[in-house]
């Protein structure tokens, strides 16, 4: 069993740079895997995936153009700027660099749909081309079916943008664990699970790139694989099997991702709106969620890698990062399912997000209520901040 799950391990790990697939091979293997990957994944190609091949400068070129068609320079500021007043990220200088280098250097193949083609490394050894080619097919029929663009820039909600593509990869992975283990469900076996999850984390720590990247990149660029696999094995064997996971039967949020119940129960994210509609003053907007509200947890324990998660009762949260003239401004509101959750978070990642110091700046941690329902309220701002008079307030929609 672990040969092949090695051999698996290749989807999200280095390729050696052994070997080298022709054309003409890659040709006959998306041939031959079409019915499989149409039987895992319930989807028919309306017409043959495009295979090609790619060098590892290509793929770097691949993803840099990928991200600025994505991020404009203001918009990528004003994200890191976010990121960092939360204690994601501990500067803002280099998060471009950071995130390009990380994924040109473990990406080993992709989907491109704006030419509707899937592409390897070149130097991928044979068995490892297997697994990326399936899992690529899978994304290729995806994308004959579904706006994959579309699905993940629908919303402005950061969170809800990583459950789709959690959705997206996880569809990927999953099916690609079926294909090459057909007798066993992988995903679903703990031990097996946790070895596979273990070891590619492993594999993270041997780049010195991303060995000195923080948690929250270096857990970006394996959750939405991870932790969309089990979604999808969780699907696979529940009473929605019979329908797969799209259009109004997406998922919402990554609590609803990472935690079934919360999903089979129709559990839908508290939205929260700004009382002061204006824009005037506002660097950025956006909902943090429950994947990234446990990777802070973990960044403030300096834990090197997220462990088990277990709820934390997350019920829904947003934050706004204003300008001034003595530094950004950061307001973010989390909403709680009941009290208990609420202390939790005060008790734990609380206490240690209220310790964190900036020079010229203050903070605050505040427990309160909104409509009935526990919240917090968390504050760091220069000290001189005229918001501290009247500190901008939320509603829920």
């Amino acid at each position: 069993m672990r040969p092949r799950v090695a051999a698996l391990l290749w989807l999200l790990s280095f390729p050696s740079g052994q070997g080298m697939a022709q054309q003409a091979d890659l040709n006959r293997m998306v041939d031959s895997f079409a019915p499989t990957i149409e039987s895992a994944t319930g989807l028919r190609f309306r017409y043959p995936a495009k295979p090609g091949l790619r060098t590892r400068a290509e793929v770097r070129e691949h993803v840099a153009r990928s991200f600025a068609r994505s991020f404009s320079p203001e918009r990528l500021h004003a994200l890191a700027v976010g990121y960092h007043l939360i204690g994601l990220l501990p500067d803002t200088a280099a998060f471009e660099k950071s995130v390009v280098g990380l994924q040109g250097d473990a990406l080993v193949g992709y989907y491109d749909p704006a030419t509707d083609s899937l592409f390897a490394v070149t130097g991928t050894p044979p068995g490892a081309l297997r697994e990326i080619i399936l899992h690529e097919m899978v994304h290729a029929v995806q994308g004959q079916h579904l706006d994959l663009v579309g699905l993940l820039q629908s919303t402005s909600d950061s969170d809800e943008r990583l459950a789709a593509r959690a959705l997206i990869e996880g569809q990927a992975m999953f099916a690609t664990m079926r294909i090459l283990v057909p007798r066993r469900n992988v995903v679903a076996e703990d031990k097996l699970w946790n070895f596979v999850t273990d070891y590619l984390r492993q594999q993270q720590l041997i780049s010195p790139r991303s060995k000195q990247a923080p948690l929250w990149l270096r857990e970006g660029t394996l959750a939405p694989y991870l932790y969309g696999a089990r979604f999808a094995s969780f699907w696979n064997a529940s009473k929605f099997g019979d329908t797969l996971p799209y259009g109004p039967r997406m998922p919402r949020s990554t609590e609803q991702i990472l935690h079934f119940a919360r999903y089979a129960a129709g559990d839908q994210p508290v939205q929260l709106r700004f009382a002061d509609d204006s824009a005037e003053g506002v660097l950025t907007e956006d909902v943090l969620g429950e994947l990234q509200l446990q990777m802070l947890a973990a960044e403030l324990a300096r834990a090197v890698s997220l462990g088990p998660l277990s709820p934390m009762g997350w019920g829904g949260d947003r934050y706004r990062v204003y300008r001034t003239l003595a530094g950004p401004a950061l307001v973010w509101y989390l909403v709680w399912d009941d009290e208990e959750s609420a202390q939790a978070f005060h008790a734990g990642p609380g206490v240690k997000l209220a310790a964190r110091k900036r020079a010229g700046y203050r903070s605050t941690l505040d427990t309160l209520t909104l409509d009935g329902r526990a919240a917090s309220r968390y504050v760091l701002a220069p000290e001189g901040w005229a918001g501290w008079a009247a500190i901008p307030q939320v509603t829920l929609r």
